[in-house]
């Protein structure tokens, strides 16, 4: 055998002992084993605290918003059929007519009352003060906007509530107009007119009758 062919065999010998080691000691591997595994666990983890985040958002979106009393469970005791609610963002003018948007005291939930989940019939403003004092500061601000409205008479009847009175519009003859004062939370109702003893089924349900101590 000549030199050339020992000398190619013995450094083909050698490059094989080396790579058996490389691969038995993990060093070729090892490291791309690790980066994938660290990649993994980088989009885990940014996954799951995008998850909280996301959690965290929702859950004081929830924490934020007024816990409204009149819902569906409400207006379906009353004896409302074949309807649905539907919230609504408040855009700071209630019925259509009273400018509120510089009104920034309670927040207020707005639910409009659908027939057939596409005539509206009903729409409910939700004043969420939480007390009683805060309330009839509501209601009496409510009360002095209405009184300056412009084609429109207010008639207290004191019907509910603490204190309750209507909005007569010349141009709206089929609808009623109607704030309470609940107490802990005001409410201010417009609604087809032959819907009053409904309405008046809604507002017996989430009124708390006044205990005198």
């Amino acid at each position: 055998m000549s030199k050339f062919s020992l000398f190619t065999l013995f450094l083909s010998a050698t490059i094989v002992i080396i790579v058996a080691d490389l691969l038995v000691n993990d060093y070729v591997k090892y490291p791309q084993v690790k980066g994938q595994v660290t990649a993994s666990v980088l989009q885990t983890d940014g996954s799951a605290t995008a998850t909280a985040a996301d959690q965290a958002s929702t859950a004081a979106s929830e924490a934020d918003a007024p816990n409204a009393l009149i819902n569906f469970s409400v207006i379906s005791k009353a004896g409302f059929t074949g309807v649905s609610m539907q919230k609504v963002p408040f855009n700071g003018i209630m019925f259509e007519s009273l400018d509120l948007r510089d009104f920034k005291s309670v927040p207020v939930t707005v639910n409009n009352i659908l027939q057939d989940n596409k005539n509206k019939i009903a729409t409910i403003y939700e004043f969420d003060a939480g007390r009683r004092m805060l309330g009839k500061e509501v209601y009496g601000l409510l009360r002095d906007k209405s009184g300056k409205l412009v084609g429109a008479t207010v008639n207290p009847s004191n019907e509910f509530g603490e204190g309750s009175y209507y909005i007569n519009y010349s141009e709206r003859p089929d609808l009623a107009f109607l704030v309470v004062n609940g107490g802990e939370n005001v409410y201010a109702l417009t609604y087809l007119k032959e819907l009053h003893p409904l309405v008046k089924n809604v507002l017996t349900q989430v009124i708390k009758p006044i205990t005198i101590k």
